[in-house]
Order: structure tokens, then C-alpha cells, then sequence
């Protein structure tokens, strides 16, 4: 029995006593017995009947209250279905190329989507499976150094009087390898990491896409240099196409920005160098320079920015992947069915969101539609079926009870159930269902071995 009951029998069998002589007090002429609180009732069966009144009220309150999170699990699968589902592990990964390899000069590109495999971790049999978020090319160059200096009159001479207004500039050199000179790359925009410890990136990150005021591209020599737009420098992350977590068109994408930022703030210390290519084909060197000045000095940054804190190549990952769960055997017994990634390894694997979900039966197969997402009743008809998602926290099992957990994350198990348009149990003769869902490694991550890659 729930041990709420008690507490909710207590409160209305107070209530019955104190409304009740407040109701008498106000209303003597019509209500003058209805006072218990004067009167000691000798009769049992009136103070069963009391007690039993007190039960059955208390039972409903407990039903109407236990019914409130079943009203807004609703009402965020319309508004916000990221915030039911489980957040995934995010990192940054860097994907390495020889800088030495010439058969890069035409840029080799990396699609959005990409599989990376984690190592396995201690006596586990799955390895952590990650997809990358952003399009990387990969180029033969790497970032030689970088400095932040706070006079640019002394530090670029003439260059720096072409803005009067610039306090601080920083100068990062990009050297190409294969003994290649920089025109034989097709390279027009440059994406690079913000890395580094603590608040540094983020006052980085600051300094480029808020304070500043002009941006040269120029060889190191000093003999050519060429000022772009500073619409050439450009956040990279917020787009829908760089998006870590999927893209739900009924929600508001502002919301998904925000789960992103607080599941990894590091995720959009991203900023791209477009509008290269003029300059790269003049640069007959292997080294050339990118020079950012900026209106405000920020000196917790003089002396302490290198060419380690500006990663190429990089792209945020996320422990989010698509896969066809088991087969659910149906039942006329049973309204709700529990969705199983892998039934042979079901701690390895947690439900994020259903993709598609269909009926199979001795007829043609019967596609189902999310409950709670925008439709057009004219064109799906009212026979069209649905299917809703209920989620709740995993149950220990006996032996993690007594062993204990292999992580402190617990997690949760995911269930579907068939309805009409009316939210009623679907009628059908369908004998299996079909799942597709985008899954995570549930704790794997927790326990997968960091920096042996």
C-alpha cells in the first residue's frame, strides 16, 4: 500500500473536524451539530462511519494528486519532449590528420553523423558508440603559435594603424605541411576549438565574437596583408545543422540550446574563419598569419594564450545513436509494453526517443503516429493510429541491491502503449511491434577508460 494513503487519510479526517465546526460556528441555526470538536461521540459506528468517510476521500485526493504527472508528462511531450528523455553523454573530439599527407590539398570532409567507437572499460562487453555533430574538413596544416599581445602598435607596426580603435589584438600563424605553400590548399573557411582550462576559452571566445573590431589575413614576412569583413568571424554550434541533441520541430529550439549548454558549455567554444581563399591563394609560403584586434585589452590573457589553446579539426560528439530495438510480442492482456533495446544486454542501452514504430500482423503492416505531435486530422483521418511514451525510473534489481550499482546513474526504462485518436486502447489484430529509437549507452561512458584513444 502506498504511505502516502496515511498522510492523506490524516488530512481529511482533520479536515472533517475543523471545517466542520468553522461551517457549525458560522451557520448556528442550520449547522449547530455538525461541531465535533465540542461534543465526544460515544456512538462507535458514528466515528467509523467518520474514519471510513476519511478513507475514501483520501483515496481520491491520492488518485486525483498521482494523476498530476501524467498531466504534465503530457503536456511536455507537446511543448519540450527534450526535457523527458534522458540526456546522452557529450564531449569534443578532434579527429587527427598527418599534416605531412599532400592528399589533403583538396580538403577530405568528415559528414555530420560519423560513428566513433569508445574503448571498453574494465570487464565490459560494449564499447560506448558516439556520432559527431559538425561537418570537419580536414586539412594538411596545424596551428604553430598563437600569441594575445596588448599594444598592436608595437606588435604589427603599420598594420595596426589601419583601426585606431584597437587596444588588443591576437596573431595566430598556420604553417602547411607536405612542404606544400599555402596556395596549393583550396581552403576558404578555418573552424577552430577554443581549448584550454578554466575561464580562459570562454574570455577568448568573448574577445573574438564580442570586442572585435578588424580582421587581416597576411604573411608572416609582413609583405602582403588583406583585411576581411568581421562578418568573416562566426559562432559555430547554433545552428540547426550542428545541433547535438535532435531537432523536434513542435519545440522551440531555444530550449534544446540550453539543454545543450548545460550538458556541455564547452560544446559551442567554437568559432570559424571564413572568407580565407583570397589570401590563401596569395600566401606562396608554408606559414601564414591570422591577425584579430579587438577594442578591449583583456589582460588575464596577455602571456598566457599558446597555439595548444586553438584546436583544428574538432567536433562535438554525442553518445546518441539509432537502433531497431526488440520485437514486442502483443497482447490483448496487456495495454502497455516495455521497449527493450537488447534484451541480452539490456544496462548496456537506454531508450532516448522513439522513431518509428509499426504493427505486424497478418495484414500489411501498420505504421503509428506520436500521440502528442502536430498533425492534420485530414490527412491521417480519424482511424489513424498512435502510440504514447511513458518513461519511469529503472528498478534495481536483487543483485544490484545487494552488490550495488556499477555506476551512480540509474537511468530509466521506457514503455509504449497503442491508442486511437481518442487516447483509447488501439483494437487491432497486429502480433509484434516494431521500434525504431535513437539510444545511448545508458552509465557506459561513466566507466570507459579517457585518453587511451
Amino acid at each position: 500500500m502506498n504511505p502516502r494513503l496515511l498522510d492523506y487519510y490524516n488530512q481529511e479526517l482533520q479536515h472533517i473536524r475543523e471545517s466542520a465546526a468553522e461551517f457549525a460556528a458560522e451557520f448556528p441555526k442550520i449547522a449547530s451539530r455538525l461541531t465535533l470538536s465540542g461534543i465526544d461521540c460515544a456512538d462507535p459506528y458514528v466515528e467509523r462511519l467518520l474514519e471510513g468517510f476519511a478513507y475514501l476521500t483520501a483515496r481520491v485526493h491520492l488518485k486525483l494528486d498521482a494523476e498530476y504527472p501524467t498531466f504534465t508528462h503530457n503536456l511536455l511531450e507537446i511543448a519540450y519532449p527534450h526535457y523527458l528523455a534522458p540526456t546522452p553523454s557529450v564531449a569534443v573530439v578532434q579527429l587527427c590528420a598527418d599534416p605531412d599527407e599532400g592528399s589533403l590539398a583538396s580538403g577530405f570532409r568528415v559528414e555530420r553523423g560519423a560513428a566513433l567507437r569508445g574503448q571498453l572499460g574494465h570487464e565490459e562487453q560494449t564499447a560506448c558508440e558516439y556520432r559527431t555533430c559538425h561537418d570537419v574538413t580536414l586539412w594538411p596544416l596545424e596551428v604553430s603559435r598563437a600569441e594575445y599581445f596588448g599594444n598592436p602598435a608595437t606588435a604589427l607596426g603599420r598594420l595596426a594603424a589601419a583601426e585606431p580603435r584597437a587596444k588588443a589584438g591576437l596573431r595566430i600563424r598556420l604553417k602547411c605541411g607536405a612542404g606544400m605553400p599555402f596556395k596549393a590548399l583550396a581552403l576558404d573557411s578555418l573552424p577552430l576549438f577554443l581549448g584550454g582550462a578554466d575561464e580562459q576559452p570562454f574570455r577568448l571566445y568573448e574577445q573574438l565574437l564580442g570586442n572585435a573590431c578588424a580582421l587581416f589575413i597576411k604573411s608572416v614576412d609582413g609583405e602582403w596583408a588583406e583585411r576581411l569583413p568581421l562578418s568573416c568571424i562566426q559562432a559555430r554550434g547554433f545552428d540547426d545543422e550542428d545541433a547535438v541533441l535532435p531537432v523536434v520541430p513542435r519545440a522551440f529550439q531555444g530550449y534544446r540550446l540550453l539543454q545543450e549548454y548545460f550538458a556541455l558549455p564547452n560544446r559551442f567554444l567554437f568559432v570559424e574563419f571564413a572568407g580565407l581563399a583570397r589570401g590563401v591563394a596569395r600566401c606562396n609560403a608554408q606559414e601564414l598569419e591570422l591577425v584579430v584586434l579587438f577594442t578591449r585589452l583583456d589582460s588575464s590573457l596577455e602571456g598566457a594564450v599558446s597555439a595548444a589553446q586553438f584546436v583544428p579539426f574538432c567536433t562535438p560528439a554525442v553518445n546518441l545513436f539509432p537502433r531497431r530495438a526488440d520485437r514486442i510480442h502483443l497482447s490483448d492482456r496487456v495495454h502497455e509494453h516495455q521497449v527493450i533495446a537488447d534484451r541480452t544486454r539490456p544496462l548496456d542501452f537506454e531508450i532516448h526517443s522513439l522513431t518509428q514504430v509499426s504493427g505486424h500482423g497478418s495484414g500489411p503492416e501498420q505504421p503509428f503516429q506520436p500521440f502528442y505531435a502536430i498533425r492534420d486530422p485530414a490527412r491521417y483521418g480519424r482511424e489513424q493510429a498512435y502510440y504514447v511514451v511513458r518513461r519511469e525510473p529503472r528498478r534495481l534489481s536483487s543483485q544490484a541491491r545487494r552488490r550495488g550499482p556499477r555506476s551512480t546513474y540509474v537511468g530509466s526504462e521506457t514503455f509504449v502503449s497503442l491508442v486511437d485518436v481518442n487516447q483509447a486502447p488501439y483494437r487491432h489484430d497486429l502480433r509484434q511491434l516494431g521500434i525504431g529509437a535513437l539510444c545511448t549507452n545508458r552509465d557506459l561512458p561513466l566507466l570507459m577508460p579517457i585518453g587511451t584513444g
